[in-house]
């Protein structure tokens, strides 16, 4: 595994640089929750971004520019069982194999601008423009597109039967948005936005924050924002997979939220929030099956879902700060009026942060999350909620600006486990998540 990252900053610029390397990495739960020991992928990610601003391009004007491009890949080392040897009665002895490898690459252009001349306002502006292309897929297997078997395995690269087409998507945006200071205590943001996908067409999102100065000490707020989620790719397009199979039909998710947010400052030494949140998501996607061992992306309809946050931030002393926050949730599905499921309904979360000798901080941190439900139709029992505590141990300035830190995460070695997808479970016993770890760290400033 290679992760490196390289940060560059001078005067009006910043150059950014990324790369990351995987290799012997296994599936995970399997790609069709089937159990997968012996299967390994690798991949390469290569990203970089270059940023220009002028804040005072002139006395009321300011801009913001950036490019950015990435290349990944996907690549398949040991074959990909999709079912284990034997499955469906023997038809396959050496396992159902599947080896799908990819090559993408996408370019962006970010610009924005603000001007601050007229009275109370500031008016922002910004486009921008998307390239994307997953130029080489290639694919062998030893299945029919109908899921019978092949005599053996089989490069079915640039033939139609490739699991995913090679596609290019461009895109671009416009946007503009308004802080309007309305009187001394209460200021209205407005903006709108526009995006065109060449695959899928048109979207437009409007977003209001209305801010009340109540008092010296008192924030209250109030939201509204509509927001997107373009069907990807493979949602799209990915074809003659026994799996899963995309839709070219398929339109954006949307989601509108409304939040009610309140804050008070008591002291220098103490704040606490709250806020009320109620949202909706309309053409939702996902995969509905269609078969009796298959799937298809569609907009299955509506989701709703409200909730609750309270927090505390209290710093008794110059040395140790305290915080504390509770989070309630539930998100119905509007077809069957239930829970969705598989998310936990409550949580709450603590982390105390203490100095107790310059240079040296000693934080710790306790989760709980509440037991998760199961979605429609999965009559398995709730996932069982769970406690873990972290602690982690800094020393600043070893020397000059070397940072040390020892962390031990889950240190009670807590039995935790995620929700595993229903209704028909692929991992009845769902995913166990890891025991206690120990971990070390070093960083430096250049």
């Amino acid at each position: 595994m290679i992760d490196s990252r390289l940060d560059i900053a001078y005067d009006n610029s910043r150059l950014r640089v990324g790369f990351q390397g995987r290799s012997n990495v296994g599936s995970g739960p399997g790609i069709a929750q089937a159990l997968d020991p012996n299967g390994r992928f690798g991949s390469d990610r290569f990203n970089a971004d270059y940023t220009h601003t002028l804040e005072d391009l002139t006395p009321n004007w300011g801009i913001e520019s950036r490019v950015s491009y990435y290349r990944g890949t996907l690549d398949v080392e040991e074959n990909i069982l999709l079912f284990p040897s034997g499955a469906f009665g023997g038809a396959y002895p050496d396992g159902f194999i599947g080896n799908p490898e990819t090559k993408e690459e996408n370019a962006r252009f970010d610009f924005s601008s603000v001007y601050r001349g007229f009275n109370s306002h500031i008016v922002r502006l910004g486009t921008g423009a998307y390239w994307g292309d997953v130029f080489e897929v290639t694919e062998s297997k030893n299945f029919y597109p109908n899921g019978l078997p092949r005599p053996g395995i089989e490069d079915v690269s640039d033939t139609a039967e490739v699991f995913l087409p090679e596609k290019d998507r461009t895109s671009y945006y416009i946007f503009a948005q308004d802080e309007w200071q309305l009187a001394d205590n209460w200021q209205l943001t407005s903006g709108i936005r526009y995006d065109h996908y060449s695959d899928f067409g048109d979207t437009t999102n409007p977003r209001l924050a209305l801010v009340w100065a109540t008092t010296d000490s008192i924030t209250t707020k109030l939201l509204y924002g509509r927001a997107f989620r373009a069907p990807s790719v493979a949602e799209l397009y990915i074809t003659s997979n026994p799996i899963a199979k995309g839709n070219p039909e398929l339109d954006p998710e949307t989601i509108d939220t409304y939040e009610f947010a309140f804050s008070q400052q008591l002291s220098s030494q103490l704040r606490y929030s709250a806020n009320i949140f109620y949202y909706q998501i309309d053409d939702y996607i996902t995969f509905i099956n269609d078969g009796p061992n298959t799937a298809q992306a569609q907009n299955a309809g509506k989701r709703t879902g409200y909730g609750t946050e309270l927090e505390v931030d209290y710093e008794p002393i110059n040395t140790l700060r305290l915080l504390a926050n509770y989070a309630y949730q539930k998100s119905e599905d509007d077809k069957t009026n239930t829970d969705v499921g598989d998310a936990p309904n409550h949580q709450i979360y603590g982390r105390s942060e203490w100095e107790f000798i310059t240079h040296w901080h000693f934080d710790a941190q306790i989760n709980w999350v509440g037991e998760q439900k199961r979605a429609f139709g999965d009559s398995r029992k709730p996932v069982d909620d769970y406690t873990t505590v972290d602690l982690t141990l800094r020393k600043k300035k070893v020397w000059n600006s070397l940072e040390l830190a020892f962390s031990i995460r889950n240190a009670f070695d807590e039995s935790v486990y995620e929700a595993s997808a229903g209704p028909v479970a692929g991992i009845p016993g769902d995913f166990p998540m890891a025991g206690r770890s120990i971990y070390g760290e070093a960083s430096y400033t250049f």
